[in-house]
């Protein structure tokens, strides 16, 4: 079958693949600010500079600070050009592969090589490969993306190496893919499995050498010139004499990989387990088991990476999507889709036969590969929250689809399935940036209402919260509260955290609620102490419900908080909100615009009014908030204004604020305990505390 091809010098190709993925991968990236890893990073750049990046990195992956300080130099604590700079680098690593793939296999009967459509489609798979959903995480996975595409760049470079005839070019092209490996492999260790991918492309290319030379021949017997294929058996001796010259062409290029693990292995020593190879392999050896279950999961993580990356990810997150974020994210979808088929359908699908082989048994390979350095380190890909794995093979698996659709006899079954591969790839990212946009908003609510409640923070705190977003690692917690309350420069080695955090874990919950046991990690290079009997407990049980800052003394639940917060609530110690104090203004790169000062505000404000005393003022804030339409999404809030409104004597608002409560056992039986104990400590009138009881306890 002939096969056509986009023009050489034609822009299509690399404006569908620009498009295709602006569409995909940018439409929520100006709402999307700082996560996870993030944290510790911008918290450290912030108050050390650019030169963070060395001491914190020194001890796993030293090439990174050679990334991230130069870009942190550049872009500071504004998280849009990091998102910029992931989506560039993802973009040209997708344009590498092009470039490689054309090189491997170019279109036939042709002057030049080409990009046929087929490798075109595999670039796509490749770039919006929906396996992997962290690149919405701006700074920690710059080297991640930066890697790949150093990565595929390099795999190009080895084959123009290969094919060139011009020796000043094949030995530019063997330095910088020297170069680029090394840069790859320093950034991420484990992407080395994309070296059985360079070892195929030498095969692929020495091996058509050796066959050209050997089928093109002068007939002993007609003395006439032409091909001949020879017999299975007579090839034997051929294959067997072609693994010398394979391996002498490998030579060049084995070498960046080969000196990087001599120095990896032998001279460099890793501080993290998760990167000491030594230690993860000795784990082999340990346990007899531990070779079954590596091997179960990397037949598992094949199948995930090749077959379930292009539906488990899009039915987690598609149902989660709004409305009209539905109807965008289909409309997104079917245009990228419907636009790239019409386009592919004007040139013909087809490849040579042999060409779809090698193909298909090159992705299969190398994404298996790809796997093989995750399950040495005793990792496992998790599409949620280690999708991270996916990465390096998702080379292989994009080459392994779109062979796997060219075996398909109907072009229009052919299209089809491209399509709808291409619209749940486009579906998956936009509803995960949807996600990340939601959460950025959810974590900038929360820290500006504790900014607001809490205009400063003892040093030595350490803080325990819940709030509706993702939560996973304490850096989540102290990362942000030092930034907000401490984000002056330091010169200490290692940088002090004076603010803690801590997740609400079973085991932390336990210290929490006994009040002993201290923990100080060192999270690349920070020291923070997590001093358990000196938490400050913070909720949020709902995105439309106020954050609210628990006194131990008087905890006030809402039905809707996590049953960790109702556990731990009694532990709090308000005392570590310095109601006198301020901090600096905050850093909106990182927490957005101040929002509206809605009910929310007057609530913190109210409550902060509290703490210091100030009940007039307590009673004030509520009555300006009802006179501009504002009222709680959670009846607890309703507590500090209960409160005013019994020590002043204001006994009408009180009681209409009873029926609240008295809607809401919960709530009702606090409310009752909260004014009986001020009745007590002799905070109201005799005739008001008689008031308070009958309306609030049915005395």
């Amino acid at each position: 079958m002939t096969t056509r091809s986009f023009s050489a010098r034609s822009w299509l190709p690399l404006l569908i693949l620009f498009l295709a993925s602006a569409l995909t991968y940018l439409p929520f990236v100006p709402q999307i600010g700082f996560s996870n890893d993030d944290w510790y990073l911008v918290y450290g750049a912030h108050v050390r500079g650019p030169d963070y990046f060395a001491p914190a990195f020194d001890r796993d992956r030293p090439l990174r600070a050679l990334i991230l300080a130069p870009e942190y130099s550049l872009f500071g604590d504004d998280p849009l050009p990091y998102h910029l700079t992931l989506y560039a680098f993802r973009f040209l690593s997708a344009v590498s592969l092009l470039w490689l793939l054309n090189q491997l296999w170019p279109a036939r009967n042709r002057e030049k090589r080409q990009p046929t459509v087929s490798h075109l489609l595999t670039a796509l798979l490749f770039l919006l490969y929906p396996g992997f959903l962290s690149q919405p995480n701006p700074v920690d996975y710059q080297a991640q993306i930066i890697a790949l595409c150093a990565a595929t760049a390099s795999l190009a470079l080895t084959v123009t190496a290969l094919q060139t005839p011009r020796r000043a070019l094949k030995i530019v092209s063997i330095i910088l893919s020297f170069l680029l490996t090394w840069l790859y492999l320093g950034l991420i260790e484990y992407y080395i499995g994309l070296e059985v991918l360079r070892l195929a492309c030498v095969y692929l290319v020495t091996r058509r050498k050796m066959d050209t030379d050997t089928r093109t021949h002068v007939d002993t017997y007609t003395g006439t010139q032409g091909t001949r294929t020879p017999h299975l058996v007579s090839r034997i001796p051929h294959l067997v004499s072609s693994i010398k010259p394979i391996l002498l062409a490998s030579i060049p290029f084995l070498l960046a990989p080969l000196t990087f693990l001599v120095w990896r292995l032998f001279f460099f020593t890793s501080e993290r387990n998760a990167t000491d190879a030594g230690l993860q392999l000795g784990l082999l050896f340990s346990s007899p088991t531990t070779g079954l279950w590596w091997l179960a999961r990397f037949m598992q993580d094949i199948v995930n990476v090749i077959f379930l990356a292009w539906g488990t990810p899009l039915y987690h997150l598609a149902f989660n999507l709004r409305l009209s974020e539905t109807w965008i994210g289909f409309a997104l979808a079917g245009a990228v889709a419907v636009g790239t088929i019409i386009i592919l359908a004007k040139s013909e699908t087809g490849i040579p036969k042999d060409d779809r082989a090698e193909l298909l048994w090159v992705g299969l390979v190398s994404a298996a590969a790809g796997l093989i350095p995750v399950i040495l380190v005793n990792r496992h890909v998790e599409f949620f929250s280690l999708s991270r794995y996916t990465l390096a093979s998702s080379v292989g698996a994009a080459m392994f689809v779109a062979a796997a659709l060219e075996y398909l006899a109907s072009t229009r079954l052919r299209l089809t399935l491209a399509g709808l591969l291409i619209a749940a790839s486009v579906l998956t990212h936009f509803a995960n940036g949807a996600a990340y946009a939601r959460d950025t908003q959810t974590m900038r609510q929360f820290w500006w209402q504790v900014s607001w409640r809490a205009p400063n923070l003892r040093e030595g705190a350490t803080l325990a919260l819940f709030y509706p977003a993702p939560l996973q690692e304490d850096y989540f917690i102290w990362g942000a509260a030092n930034l907000i309350y401490h984000p002056e420069p330091q010169a200490s080695d290692p940088i002090e955290a004076p603010i803690g955090g801590v997740l609400l874990t079973p085991e932390n919950l336990t210290r929490i609620l006994s009040g002993k046991g201290a923990d100080e990690p060192d999270r690349r290079n920070i020291h923070v102490t997590l001093d358990y009997g000196n938490t400050l407990i913070i909720t949020q049980p709902a995105p439309g419900a106020c954050v609210r800052v628990l006194d131990g003394a008087q905890p006030e639940l809402s039905a809707r908080d996590d049953p960790r917060i109702l556990l731990a609530a009694s532990a709090s110690k308000i005392q570590n909100v310095n109601a006198g104090g301020s901090h600096p203004p905050m850093n909106e790169f990182v927490f957005g615009a101040e929002p509206e000062h809605d009910w929310c505000w007057y609530y913190q404000q109210a409550a902060l009014a509290r703490q210091r005393g100030e009940w007039a003022l307590v009673a004030s804030l509520g009555d300006s908030a009802l006179e501009r339409g504002f009222y709680p999404n959670d009846s607890v809030e309703w507590i500090p204004f209960m409160q005013a409104y019994a020590i002043l004597g204001r006994g009408k608002d009180l009681k209409q604020l009873s029926s609240i409560f008295g809607a809401e056992p919960f709530l009702e039986q606090q409310a009752c305990a909260i004014l009986t104990r001020m009745a007590d400590q002799k905070m109201l009138t005799p005739d008001m505390a008689a008031s308070a009881m009958q309306w609030y306890c049915g005395q």
